[in-house]
């Protein structure tokens, strides 16, 4: 089975990524809002989602990456804009920079809901994380293309072209 890109890959390795993808991601999320009492939050979350993205990579290759269609510079942005406006927040309240605030909001149907700022903080550096470790990715990908692009085409010796032939023959029978 081959690639978005052509080249050859596992089914093994794609499929268990496949499946292993939306729990890492739910676990990643559930990371990012226990960590606000208890062991996680937004760092830990991020490098949960980091690790399904890069599993979706050695999974699929490339295309997998770049098929995401997602800026990684503007996921640092937001991410870095969250945390930054959570510190300022509290700065424009009257508080030290990051001291906790709570919001209480009252929506209808759902009666009192309190927002605390280190959550909005966590989800910020999740994002944020994210986003470095998506720039990472998207580097390394470039420069592998770059430097297939570099390369001279190598014409393989026609044995090899009639092997995959017998390959495609053999795949197509199954």
């Amino acid at each position: 089975m081959s690639n978005l890109d052509g080249t050859r890959r596992s089914i093994i390795l794609s499929e268990t990524v496949n499946g292993l993808t939306p729990v890492l991601l739910l676990f990643s999320v559930f990371l990012t809002f226990r960590g606000h009492n208890a062991p996680g939050g937004g760092f830990a979350g991020g490098l949960v989602m980091a690790a399904a993205i890069i599993l979706r990579y050695l999974g699929s290759g490339p295309a997998g990456i770049r098929s995401l269609r997602i800026d990684p510079i503007m996921l640092m942005g937001i991410g870095l804009a969250l945390a930054i406006a959570t510190g300022t927040s509290a700065l424009l309240s009257g508080k030290g920079f990051l001291e906790s605030t709570i919001w209480k909001l009252h929506p209808p149907l759902i009666g009192e809901m309190k927002i605390v700022s280190s959550s909005v903080f966590d989800i910020g550096v999740h994002i944020l994380v994210v986003g470095v470790v998506m720039a990472i990715l998207v580097a390394f990908v470039e420069a592998d293309d770059e430097v297939a692009r570099s390369r001279p085409a190598v014409k393989r010796p026609a044995s090899d072209r009639s092997n995959d032939s017998d390959r495609s023959n053999e795949d197509s029978q199954r």
